[in-house]
């Protein structure tokens, strides 16, 4: 399972009060845990798989059990089930070393007229089953972090 350390904005005016500056809206996180499953998906898969082009986000459930801030968030992917032409993430955000809010997204993967969807190859289900036994530890200079 892939982790990395994203830094969460939340795209306030300049002039906002410091209550509104520091929180990050829902749709923020959601940007920060998309940008982490293309991620992972881009690693694992390569040149097997574009997420922006091949794939298509058809679900998507959020539950916050806590405030998140701007600054840094440990987000770690888990692939939790691969379908005939879709997957399921589960991911969850953490600040501060506590979990913060976990999604869980559905991407379908879809032919090359983005209308319909696509079963995946047996090379892009092998790349993708690596993502349920990566241990990535992020380090300040290791490959899975993002700054």
């Amino acid at each position: 399972m892939p982790r990395y350390t994203i830094a969460l904005r939340n795209n306030a005016t300049p002039d906002a009060p410091a209550s509104v500056s520091r929180h990050v809206p829902f749709y923020c996180a959601h940007e920060a845990a998309g940008a982490a499953w293309k991620r992972a998906l881009d690693e694992a898969c390569g040149d097997l798989l574009d997420p922006v082009t091949q794939t298509a986000v058809v679900n998507v459930v959020s539950n916050f059990g806590r405030e998140l801030f701007t600054g840094d968030a440990d987000i770690v992917v888990t692939l939790d089930r691969i379908g005939s032409t879709s997957l399921t993430f589960l991911i969850t955000i953490h600040q501060d070393g506590v979990q913060a809010a976990e999604l869980t997204v559905v991407l379908v993967h879809l032919d090359s007229s983005r209308v319909n969807s696509a079963p995946w190859s047996p090379a892009q289900i092998a790349a993708l089953e690596a993502l349920r036994s990566e241990l990535a530890a992020p380090t300040a200079a290791g490959p899975a972090q993002q700054r």
